[in-house]
Order: structure tokens, then C-alpha cells, then sequence
């Protein structure tokens, strides 16, 4: 979905409050200390939080379904991590089993229509130890946006940003069936937040800042391996 726009949202999303002084930071302090782990960022995109887990020690591989979007991440990463064109729809066949100790996934949930069988793929590369760091939409920033029961679900069609042409087509739910696939694909719940925004935003974007305030726009999770 995001080929056509790429150049456009990797423009945006470098700093922008929503992506750089909120997602990225739940996320990264999710993932926690990374120096020396073997960490896989599926759905990549422009390579952001590549870079920044390159930075803090790891080492890195991933994908994205956009070629765009690879060909950013691997010049934003100077070419030191192993990032692939890859639809997260078909098995990550190059990846071995529990070679990886922790999976990044930002972001990306809410457009699978398969959600469970990309969580199991996830499972089956990662380490024993290993941990899953994930962030989606909010399902009560849905509700807020869309209108209708919060209960519903179903796909909906819009645009990435209200004020840009940019067209998702993205998976409506309550946060029980979210949390459902995480146990039907044999993860647990470690962390569960829901982020409040960094400070930074209050003076660069402080409309924005005071809206995340009120109501959270993404939640974000760390998941770990159920014991069999």
C-alpha cells in the first residue's frame, strides 16, 4: 500500500510527533537493551527503527513488501543490516529457527489478513528467550475516529493522514481479539502499553501532544514464547 507514497512518508515520518515522538520511542524502550542480540524488524519500512537498533548495539535483518521502502532502509543503514523485499504474507523461508532474539513488528498488524500465521512465523524464528515488540492502532482511537460499536469488525478503507492522499486498507477490532491471536499463535503478554507522548512533543507539536494526553492512538506490547 505504501509503494505508491513511500519517498512522501518517509519524509513525514522522520520526525513527525505521531511516528518519531511516540511510536518509535514505545517501541524502542520495549525492545530494551539490544547491544549483541540478533534482532529481526519485519515491515521495516524506511528503515528508522533499523537504524536506531543498529545504533544502540544489534544486529540487524528485516523486510518490507516495498521495494522503495527497503532501498531507504538499507542507505539509512549503511548497508550493515540485511534488509530484504518481502510480502509478511508468505513464510520468512530464509529465516532459520530461533535464530533471532527479538522481532520488531511497528505498526503493521492491523493490514494482515493473517494475522496468526505471521505471529507463528514470528514464534518459530525467535530464540527461546526470545521476545516479540509490536505496536498496531489503538482499537479505541478506531472507535473514536469511525463511530459505530466498538465491538465491530471489519476492514476499512481511508487515508494514512487526513490532509494527504496516501489510502490504507487496514483491520477494524476490539482489543480482546487482538490480544486472542497473540494466544492462539502461542504467545504471552509480558508488557502491555498504552504510550503517553515524550516530552519533546509538547513543544514541537503541542496540539498533538495534548490530544495523545487525552486518548492513545497506538498500544503497544512486548509478547514472549508460551512454554510449551
Amino acid at each position: 500500500m505504501y509503494e505508491r507514497f513511500a519517498h512522501e512518508y518517509a519524509a513525514h515520518a522522520e520526525n513527525s510527533a505521531y511516528n518519531a515522538l511516540y511510536d518509535r520511542p514505545a517501541v524502542l524502550g520495549l525492545a530494551g537493551d539490544v547491544r549483541g542480540l540478533a534482532v529481526f524488524d519485519a515491515a521495516c519500512g524506511p528503515g528508522f527503527y533499523a537504524r536506531e537498533l543498529l545504533d544502540r548495539g544489534a544486529r540487524v535483518t528485516g523486510c518490507d513488501v516495498s521495494p522503495t521502502f527497503v532501498e531507504l532502509a538499507r542507505a539509512r543503514c549503511d548497508g550493515l543490516a540485511d534488509l530484504r523485499v518481502h510480502d509478511l504474507s508468505e513464510p520468512l523461508t530464509w529465516v532459520p529457527d530461533g535464530s533471532a532474539d527479538l522481532v520488531v513488528f511497528a505498526l503493521a498488524l492491523h493490514y494482515l489478513d493473517d494475522g496468526v500465521g505471521l505471529l507463528r512465523e514470528f514464534r518459530r524464528i525467535l530464540a527461546p528467550h526470545g521476545a516479540l515488540v509490536l505496536s498496531t492502532e489503538h482499537p479505541v482511537m478506531q472507535w473514536v475516529r469511525l463511530g459505530g460499536s466498538y465491538f465491530s469488525e471489519e476492514w476499512v478503507e481511508e487515508s494514512l493522514s487526513p490532509d494527504r492522499d496516501w489510502p490504507i486498507r487496514a483491520r477494524r477490532r476490539p482489543l480482546t481479539s487482538v490480544c486472542a491471536d497473540f494466544r492462539e499463535a502461542g504467545f504471552l503478554i509480558e508488557e502491555l502499553l498504552e504510550p503517553r507522548p515524550v516530552p519533546e512533543m509538547a513543544v514541537r507539536y503541542p496540539e498533538d501532544h495534548a490530544n495523545l494526553e487525552v486518548l492513545p492512538a497506538f498500544v503497544a506490547f512486548r509478547l514472549v514464547p508460551r512454554p510449551d
